[in-house]
Order: C-alpha cells, then structure tokens, then sequence
C-alpha cells in the first residue's frame, strides 16, 4: 500500500512540475490552385493569328503572375491521336495582373496548331502554378476547331468499351430484379 502511495506522489508532482503548455493549431497556409485559360480569337490562313490569356482562381482577386505562350505546328500520326507538337512558332511571355492579355502572333497557313499557356504566380506562397493546352485547326475556309469533324465518323465518345460496361451493369441490375421478384413469389407461397 505504502509503493502505491509513493507511485500516486510521483505522478502528482511530475504532472505540477511539467510546464503546461495550451493546445494549438500549428500555421497552414493552403496554397490555392489556379486554371490558367487560353483562348484563339482569330485565326484565318494568310492573317496574323489572336491569342487571348488569363488566369483564375478560387480567391476573391484572380492570381497575378507571368503567363509563358507557346504556339507551335501539330500533325497528327492517327486518327484520334494526340497532337504532336513541332518547334515554337511562337514564345512569349506576358504579365497577367486582372484583365486577359490579348497576344498577336505570325501569320499562319492553314493546318494545325497548338497552344499553350503556363502560369507563374508572383505570389508563389499563395497560388500554385498552372498551365493548359489546346488544339485548334485552320481551314481554308478560316473555321477553326478543337477537332476536325472529318475524322470522328459520328457522335464523339459512342460505344467501345463504355458500351460493354453499360451492356454489363443493364444486366446485373435484371439480375437483380429477377432475383429478388423470385425471393418474394417463393415467401409468399406462390408457385414459380
């Protein structure tokens, strides 16, 4: 009884003599994630192409930073296949503080391109980094697209293995149905 006495003083002054320290949430600071956008205002063979960038985020003021554009020729090597991209026709960079920067670049024949536009935050503490790509294609006709309408054969992302899933998951759910109208015939005595 006396080492049980002893054990309970021990622990009583060890648990005074420990400073106290209060609970506390350590500092964080998220860094929120940008969307950079590009975008093709004109594009027509024979005339200067018109590209427009900017950059958003999900913070009352839009991320203020540098934007890097690139603009450079794609050929395709099947059909469906992503854009290859060639050496730059065109490489710049251009200060986004509110307002989307509007980007004259060279003439073009008519083909395929791409563009793309990465974001450097200037507040890097702050916002991370982000960049995005897209196609567009320059008939003769001066239409352009993010993908030729020739070369689809018809409705976009149509069956191919997400047919198959469907065809799967309609029949499990008739299993199912089968299964439990059984389960009731047989408990309520009726005959299958």
């Amino acid at each position: 009884m006396l080492r049980k006495i002893a054990a309970l003083a021990a622990l009583s002054v060890a648990v005074v003599v420990t400073p106290v320290t209060g609970a506390h949430a350590d500092p964080y600071t998220p860094q929120i994630p940008t969307v950079t956008h590009i975008q093709v205002l004109k594009a027509e063979p024979g005339e200067r192409v018109v590209l427009q960038v900017s950059a958003s985020a999900n913070y009352p003021t839009p991320p203020e930073g540098d934007i890097a554009v690139s603009l450079s020729a794609a050929s395709g090597t099947a059909r469906g296949a992503r854009a290859v991209q060639a050496a730059p026709l065109l490489s710049t960079t251009v200060h986004f503080v509110d307002e989307p920067v509007k980007i004259t670049g060279p003439v073009l024949p008519r083909g395929r391109y791409t563009a793309s536009a990465a974001l450097t935050p200037s507040n890097g503490a702050l916002f991370l980094p982000s960049e995005t790509t897209i196609a567009f294609r320059m008939g003769a006709d001066g239409e352009t697209g993010g993908q030729d309408d020739s070369d689809n054969g018809g409705l976009p992302n149509t069956g191919g293995p997400n047919l198959l899933w469907l065809v799967l998951g309609g029949a499990l759910v008739g299993a199912g149905v089968g299964g439990v109208g059984y389960g009731r015939r047989r408990q309520l005595g009726v005959p299958a």
